[in-house]
């Protein structure tokens, strides 16, 4: 299977999917797929050698946020920043204030 994609589908195509399943505050489910998009993103940045495509953590932290699941932000952003990233993009500040707020060295 080609790196990128879901279920057949580049992982581009579901912006608006997952827009729309926040929109219809149906976060488990956009949860869900973007869990399974940030997998594709990161298999097809390896195999391109690429930077990830940061969107698909933003939202996830997003959601995760709204949720009060401060444990599971945590995680994404440090998924994020494990990877290949883009150092001045904003999710990095948004660990360093998260990490500071709990007291994380």
């Amino acid at each position: 299977m080609k790196a990128g994609l879901v279920h057949g589908k580049h992982y581009t195509d579901y912006v608006e999917t997952v827009k729309q399943l926040k929109r219809r505050d149906d976060l488990g489910k956009a949860e869900k797929l973007l869990l399974r998009l940030i997998q594709a993103v990161e298999e097809e940045a390896k195999t391109e050698d690429w930077v990830v495509a940061p969107w698909y953590y933003e939202q996830l932290a997003i959601i995760y946020r709204k949720q009060k699941a401060t444990d599971k932000e945590l995680e994404v952003l440090k998924r994020f920043t494990s990877q290949r990233h883009d150092q001045t993009h904003p999710l990095v500040n948004r660990l360093q204030k998260l990490e500071d707020a709990l007291g994380i060295d």
